[in-house]
């Protein structure tokens, strides 16, 4: 079996896989853990396609919030315009959306608003009225939003990008990430493997069972990198 490149800025097959998994992984945080209460958008000007051009206005932001409001934490997904309007000047801009905890009233939303004005627009000559600070009112909804920006092809990050589509503060999901990921894949195997036995007229109790066994085979199951002409030798010894 050929293995997938796990490249989502370059594959706009694994952006596809990422964006569902990411989708996934957020629902799951907002079910085991704390759901985000607000969301913002910072815009910038800039043309650059180094993540360093941003990620140092993003540092300075986030010490700002955590100095300001208890219990701060955020999921973000960078993404890029499409060059396409015709204020843009055939160039893309990179444009980071940002899931928020910590933020319960309008008050504290001003707070974000005012740390965003005075951190982020000085550092990346952004104009204010371009920022965007606001309550979650449909979680799934807007977690669906962004992880479809994984599947644009046309706001994918340029070829040249090199950092990462998404990203969370260390405290943000309700366990550590590697093993937040790894209950996102097994939800989502187990969401597939119900949607097989269903679909093929299995009775829904039966298509349970049918769940756990795989569980179980996956459980049981190790998969190994390594080169398909020397391993069909090893197989034929």
């Amino acid at each position: 079996m050929q293995g997938r490149c796990s490249s989502p800025n370059l594959c706009e097959y694994c952006a596809r896989l990422a964006a569902v998994l990411n989708a996934e992984l957020l629902a799951l945080d907002a079910v085991h853990g704390t759901a985000p209460t607000s969301y913002m958008v910072l815009t910038q000007p800039s043309t650059s396609q180094s993540p360093r051009e941003y990620y140092a206005a993003k540092q300075a932001v986030q010490r700002a919030l955590r100095a300001e409001i208890d219990g701060y934490e955020a999921a973000w997904l960078v993404e890029f315009t499409t060059g396409r309007a015709a204020a843009s000047g055939g160039h893309r801009r990179a444009h980071l959306n940002g899931l928020i905890k910590g933020v319960h009233d309008e008050g504290q939303a001003d707070v974000v608003r005012q740390v965003i004005e005075r951190v982020w627009c000085p550092r990346q000559a952004a104009a204010p009225a371009a920022q965007y600070v606001a309550p979650v009112q449909d979680l799934g909804g807007l977690a669906r939003y962004l992880a479809l920006h994984f599947l644009k092809e046309r706001q994918a990050p340029p070829h040249a990008w090199r950092g990462h589509r998404f990203s969370t503060t260390r405290g943000y999901l309700w366990c550590p990430t590697p093993q937040a990921r790894k209950v996102a894949r097994d939800s989502l195997a187990d969401k597939r493997e119900l949607w097989r036995s269903l679909s093929a007229g299995v009775a829904a109790d039966q298509a349970e069972d049918r769940v756990q066994w795989a569980r179980f085979v996956r459980s049981q199951t190790t998969w190994a990198v390594g080169n398909t002409p020397n391993l069909a030798r090893e197989i034929a010894a």
